[in-house]
């Protein structure tokens, strides 16, 4: 198992099937940049980490909320 790769319940990698819906978070600020992140998957690389930076950014925000609500 690489750094990257978290292991399931089972063992098994936790990444997504290529085909398989997302389920909703219940927080539409994380729901969206997953969608984003997401749709691109098979964009060029540049592109990727341009949303991943996005996503980090957002799920680090989220995060410090927890403790503030």
């Amino acid at each position: 198992m690489t750094a990257f790769e978290v292991s399931g319940a089972a063992g098994g990698s936790a990444a997504m099937d290529p085909g398989a819906e997302r389920a909703p978070t219940g927080d539409p600020a994380v729901d969206e940049v997953l969608q984003l992140l997401d749709a691109v998957s098979d964009a060029p690389l540049d592109a990727q980490i341009e949303v991943a930076q996005q996503v980090h950014r957002v799920l680090q925000g989220r995060l410090a909320d927890l403790g503030q609500e």
